[in-house]
């Protein structure tokens, strides 16, 4: 499959997951570079008015050699200090095939567009909180349901942009890619980690230049991912699971043995996934079933008939989580794919479980599952 520019297949054509899809992207002119400007929150189901977004730049730096960020979404007008929600994008999924002359990021891609950019990360952002033109991966509907569903009740989000292409696995120095191969290194776990010492080490915003626009309360941290971005919520619940109130994922592509036991099929795939992960062997111990920390509260997404990746990259941790103390499992049955990001009514469900009331949350005890 890969990219239009390896494959008969074309952007639009459904055959893989949501890593691995091709498109263009646009922002408005006025809002092409918000640098750390305060803009309004407005899409199509956002029903509070004073929900805004604020981008922080970071000292992390992306593979371009650009500053890497993450975009603020929160109230203005709420005082008391809010629950914090870490909002991982999908799509965080590149690789160079075979750099050129000019440099490790030069040459053909594995996405027709790079990835391996600042200037990607902040249109996914952007995409995520459905503020988009055109989408930059059309396999997904990201209408920006789920970061409303937040802003109308109140929680801070933080949504770091992926500028690595890593699924939110690398950690420059920990956690290393191959870069032999790829001649940088990748730090898609880094940003995401960076967001949870940002809320709950004192100093560590003051490193970074940043003053807190509003009040945030440390205490309760969610994590959310989407598609990939399940996997970067599976790396921070196994370095930090005594700080996380809750975490949902939605869409994940849990099981990468999935995939790797479709060589045909996901050639290309499997190179990148080499490249990010090593060993490709025990791939499928990378994986929600497999002795993963969950928090108190723990809520797992998916579609037996979505039609961005197989079935078995999803159903084994759907059917090892189902029953556990503490946990929904939810199969929606849609065909699609990122299911709280475009029906508001899932996104609500999703958010009232993590958030309260209380008789949600009590609904945890039970399996929410549809076969």
């Amino acid at each position: 499959m890969a990219t239009a520019t390896r494959s008969t297949y074309t952007c639009g054509v459904k055959k893989l997951i949501p890593l691995l899809l091709c498109g263009c992207f646009k922002l408005p002119q006025d809002l092409a570079d918000p640098n750390t400007e305060v803009i309004p929150f407005d899409n199509a189901f956002v029903s509070v008015d004073d929900a805004v977004i604020q981008r922080f730049d970071l000292t992390l730096k992306c593979p371009d050699g650009e500053p890497a960020s993450f975009h603020l979404v929160y109230r203005t007008e709420h005082e008391e200090p809010a629950p914090a929600v870490i909002l991982l994008h999908s799509g965080a999924f590149d690789y160079v095939l075979q750099p050129g002359e000019d440099g490790p990021l030069s040459g053909l891609h594995y996405h027709a567009e790079s990835r391996l950019s600042r200037d990607f990360s902040l249109r996914k952002v952007w995409e995520t909180l459905g503020l988009q033109i055109d989408d930059l991966d059309p396999g997904e509907n990201n209408l920006g349901t789920l970061p409303a569903a937040f802003a109308n009740r109140g929680a801070v989000q933080f949504i770091p942009g992926n500028c690595w292409g890593d699924m939110w696995h690398n950690e420059e120095g920990v956690v290393i890619n191959d870069l032999e191969l790829d001649g940088f290194n990748r730090n898609g776990r880094t940003i995401a980690a960076w967001m949870l010492r940002l809320l709950t080490e004192n100093d560590f915003a003051d490193t970074q230049g940043i003053n807190w626009p509003t009040a945030i309360d440390a205490s309760q941290i969610h994590l959310v991912g989407l598609g990939d971005g399940g996997r970067g919520v599976r790396e921070l619940l196994l370095q930090s699971e005594s700080r996380i109130a809750g975490a949902a994922v939605d869409s994940v592509p849990d099981n990468l043995s999935a995939f790797v036991d479709l060589p045909v099929d996901f050639e290309d795939e499997i190179d990148g996934l080499a490249r990010i992960y090593g060993d490709l062997s025990d791939i499928g111990d990378e994986s929600f079933s497999r002795d993963t920390p969950l928090p108190d509260r723990f809520y797992y997404l998916w579609s037996a008939f979505n039609p961005q990746m197989p079935i078995a990259a999803s159903r084994p941790a759907a059917n090892a989580l189902r029953g556990q103390l503490g946990v929904v499992v939810k199969n929606t049955g849609a065909a699609d794919h990122i299911l709280s990001n475009s029906d508001i009514e899932v996104a609500e469900e999703l958010v009232n479980f993590l958030l309260g009331p209380e008789e949600v949350r009590d609904a945890a005890d039970s399996d929410e599952t549809t076969e």
